[in-house]
């Protein structure tokens, strides 16, 4: 316990700095370490593919390398093609490079899997999953940390970079921490008793409960919504729970889809890069599911915005 707290401290004292300090070096040092994470993810996960599917010797280590290009592309695109309401086709064609890159790297996956001796068709679904889970959503993931698209002076929402990533990470702190420490004091009916012994029903509730309320402070916290009077602040509040409420429910989902593929493959963790927590899916499964979310949440209330005008 005393090496986890250890390495959870260390790791919000180099994330915490670069999400929330606005300056070029900052958002620099973000996008390193985003991509150096998706890198290791990669290879985490190609390596559990690999127990069961020795053909992967050579592709786990070159899926890696697709994954770090992918995650850069998505960054690349989606910090260039943000303003979705332009008349122009420049936000279309940033984000249909994802698309070529993405399709590209999955072609070939596919031929260097039927060049490749004893493989199977399950080699393809492997390397596509992997390209999909930590490249192209850990793409998307730390793309929040760099969205800027609402005005100001429009609208009272200001959905920005190092803000929004917090609120996001805060909630997932806060739902994996509550549904923790209340199933551990409370828990009796179990969850998932297949894929996860020891999560269960009370402690899912304390998490999503906890996720919410969190993100309702966090929204005020933050300044990412900037309420004109009291029927806009209670109408914040509860469009606020409500999205958090949403991104609570998937912080979990994300933990036991992870779960899930352990136990599939056996394995206790994905990886032994942070002591205490595994590796880099095992600390960061939760926040995937979730932040692919909330980028998907920001993109359609944008879309609903600017329909409404």
């Amino acid at each position: 316990m005393k090496t986890r707290i250890i390495t959870g401290a260390v790791l919000l004292a180099i994330i915490i700095p670069l999400i929330a300090i606005d300056h070029t070096i900052a958002e620099v040092g973000f996008l390193i370490v985003g991509i150096f994470l998706s890198v290791t993810a990669s290879y985490e996960m190609m390596n559990m593919f690999y127990m069961k599917s020795p053909s992967l010797h050579k592709l786990r280590y070159i899926i890696p390398v697709f994954s770090g290009i992918l995650t850069y592309t998505v960054y690349f695109s989606a910090t260039r093609g943000l303003d979705i309401s332009s008349e122009t086709y420049e936000n279309f064609i940033y984000h249909f490079l994802v698309s070529v890159v993405f399709i590209a790297f999955i072609v070939i996956s596919i031929i260097l899997v039927i060049f490749t001796k004893n493989s199977s068709a399950n080699d393809i679904a492997n390397c596509v999953i992997t390209l999909c889970y930590t490249g192209l959503i850990f793409g998307y993931v730390i793309s929040i940390r760099y969205l800027v698209p609402f005005e100001p002076a429009k609208i009272n929402l200001i959905v920005k970079g190092g803000r929004s990533f917090g609120y996001l990470y805060a909630i997932t702190i806060a739902t994996d921490s509550f549904a923790y420490l209340v199933g551990r004091k409370w828990g009796k009916r179990k969850l998932c008793p297949d894929i996860s012994p020891k999560k269960t029903v009370e402690g899912a509730i304390g998490g999503l409960i906890a996720g919410s309320i969190v993100g309702v402070i966090c929204i005020f916290l933050f300044q990412i919504v900037i309420p004109d009077g009291l029927m806009q602040i209670l109408v914040s509040i509860i469009v606020a729970f409500v999205f958090s409420l949403i991104l609570s429910f998937t912080v979990q989902i994300g933990d036991l889809v992870a779960s899930k593929m352990k136990r599939t493959y056996g394995i206790k963790d994905f990886g032994k890069i942070f002591p205490g927590h595994g590796g880099v899916l095992d600390r960061f499964d939760s926040l995937l599911f979730s932040g692919a979310c909330f980028y998907i949440m920001v993109q359609v209330l944008q879309l609903f915005i600017i329909w409404v005008k």
